[in-house]
């Protein structure tokens, strides 16, 4: 059996001010947001992305877009699953 992954949704930017406004804008909306780096499987270089709800991409895009917020892009990335070894030693993940 292997354990399928989970998604979670990022949304990066052309620029560090750019990530900081977003969070305090969508904070003040009480939507949640996280700060974090930018994902490896997004891009290797340096940067600051906001972990947002997937489901609200769409709604997510208008705020910036009336705050100008300006967006590089929006990511669904797949979780990587990290097995241990008792799950390699029973089988559940390959």
């Amino acid at each position: 059996m292997i354990k399928m992954g989970t998604f979670y949704c990022v949304l990066t930017f052309h620029t560090t001010h750019h990530a900081l406004n977003a969070e305090v804008i969508l904070k003040k909306k009480s939507i949640p947001v996280k700060l974090m780096p930018v994902p490896r499987q997004v891009s290797s270089s340096c940067g600051i992305a906001a972990e947002i709800p997937c489901s609200m991409k769409e709604e997510l895009l208008g705020i910036c877009h009336r705050y100008g917020v300006e967006i590089d892009d929006f990511h669904s990335i797949e979780k990587e699953n990290k097995c241990g070894l008792l799950d390699k030693m029973l089988g559940i993940i390959k």
